[in-house]
């Protein structure tokens, strides 16, 4: 055996070792946190930087006719709720099929979206597909700047990530109701995030575009109209079930990676992140106008459900969090006292 076959050996030996120890680091970190899926995801994306020396992670969900990076680190992190069509994307492909996609060059598969290859900076990628319940719900995806740079070994190693996503997701679904993390960052009745989630996710946003400059997130004030006069009228169970019927409507009318929360009794708050322009707030601002529209039955009642909105985008708007928030909260109670302004007139 020559120097370098024993050279080879004792690398390829070295890699392994370095591969098990990344994967026992992840499950590590994974049973820290339990239950909570966007943590989990968090760490398998951060732990794929090392364990497959790549320059970037993600992992895409399916929402709607679109792949979602709903967890990212390295290159791929300012792009955190970026969205891609299923059918313009090699991860839409490894969603349809459920098998792995191995892309050794993006500028010659005509599966890759080469808009959004270019813009991340990609030049090879592996695609590992996220089963849950004998579907296919998502994608496990790691790049790399250097064309061919990904194996079989590499491979071999997301699949065992990939088996712990999964065995996640089934645990999260199957226990979410009596997850001690789950019922501490939600609220109990409409089972939104709770102010507490709502401000670490609104400072994580925060730190993220520190990091990014030109990054940009917009958050969202609502507070109901009326809500009083409908529990002084029809009782509480009525006030309750409008409070409900909003969060619904909130979460219909904005992204499924926004962050929607209850931060107060009649009070909801939304944070947009990865904002490309203050006219994609302006246009949820509308879609939620027009979503209040159809009126709310409960129990033989129609009702009609109003609520004030205001809006602040960072930095364009204000410089912390503390200003962010009360330029949202200024914009929202100028559209309240027009609302009853206009009520009276």
């Amino acid at each position: 055996m020559t120097l370098a076959e024993i050279e080879c050996i004792a690398d390829s030996w070295q890699d392994r070792c370095q591969k098990l120890t990344t994967i026992v680091d992840m499950q590590t970190s994974i049973a820290k946190v339990g239950m909570d899926l966007t943590c989990v995801m968090q760490i398998i994306v951060k732990h794929c930087l090392v364990l497959v020396q790549c320059d970037g992670a993600a992992i895409e969900f399916k929402e709607g006719n679109d792949m979602v990076y709903r967890a990212t680190s390295g290159v791929a992190e300012p792009f955190l709720g970026h969205s891609i069509p299923i059918d313009n994307s090699l991860s839409g492909f490894c969603l349809q099929t459920g098998k792995v996609q191995l892309c050794n060059d993006v500028t010659v598969n005509r599966r890759a979206n080469q808009a959004a290859c270019a813009e991340i900076g990609v030049a090879s990628m592996l695609l590992i597909p996220l089963h849950h319940h004998d579907h296919t719900v998502g994608v496990l995806k790691v790049f790399s700047h250097r064309k061919h740079h990904f194996t079989s070994r590499d491979t071999a190693a997301l699949k065992l990530v990939s088996e712990q996503m999964a065995a996640t997701l089934y645990y999260c679904h199957r226990f979410v109701a009596d997850n001690l993390v789950y019922q501490a960052t939600h609220d109990s009745m409409t089972n939104l995030l709770n102010r507490s989630a709502f401000m670490e996710q609104l400072n994580r946003e925060y730190s993220l575009c520190e990091s990014y400059p030109g990054r940009k997130f917009g958050v969202f004030i609502i507070d109901m109209n009326g809500l009083k006069a409908v529990n002084d009228e029809l009782g509480h169970r009525a006030g309750d079930s409008m409070l409900s019927e909003l969060a619904r409507r909130l979460l219909k009318a904005f992204r499924p990676t926004d962050k929607v929360a209850r931060i107060g009794g009649d009070e909801f708050g939304v944070l947009m992140s990865n904002i490309q322009q203050e006219d994609a707030v302006k246009s949820i601002h509308r879609r939620f106008e027009r979503s209040l529209e159809p009126e709310f039955e409960f129990e033989g009642c129609s009702l009609n459900l109003s609520a004030s909105i205001g809006w602040a985008v960072y930095p364009d708007c204000a410089q912390t969090i503390n200003d962010l928030l009360d330029k949202a909260d200024t914009h929202m109670y100028k559209n309240k006292n027009a609302h009853y302004m206009g009520a009276h007139i």
